[in-house]
């Protein structure tokens, strides 16, 4: 009988030592879920301040593409303006026909003023809206 109770003994002492190593594996694993938690939430947290930045910088090209939109329709039509001018024949009309030729070839828009007896601010547009590689203006006209 004596042999039963220490074998009894020693099956307790061993159940109590593998009770407190799972109650160890549970905590440590309790411990890494908090940690994993922790981390989730951060990056939970950061996605969301990328998507705001995202969504900010969407906004914004969104507004600078309708700007430059809008900027090339008043391109488009000061082009139309300049071309009616200077198709409009007179002296003004062959003034701004000889600035878009020189304008096609190269030439600085103060040579062009100088040259033609336009002012320095029609110069610069008639060498903006006119001067090589400007669409249709690239002298092929």
């Amino acid at each position: 009988m004596a042999w039963l109770i220490g074998v009894l003994l020693a099956a307790l002492a061993a159940a109590l030592v593998a009770a407190g190593y799972a109650v160890t594996r549970v905590q440590r694993t309790a411990e890494r879920v908090r940690q994993a938690e922790q981390r989730m939430e951060g990056i939970e947290a950061t996605t969301r301040q990328i998507l705001e930045h995202f969504r900010g910088l969407s906004a914004g090209a969104v507004g600078q593409g309708e700007h430059l939109a809008r900027l090339e329709q008043n391109l488009a039509r000061l082009r139309r303006r300049l071309d009616q001018v200077a198709a409009a024949g007179g002296t003004d009309g062959s003034r701004f026909n000889q600035a878009i030729r020189m304008a096609r070839k190269g030439a600085a828009a103060r040579e062009i003023a100088d040259t033609c007896e336009i002012s320095q601010v029609e110069a610069d547009l008639v060498v903006l809206l006119h001067g090589p590689g400007r669409g249709e203006g690239d002298g092929s006209g």
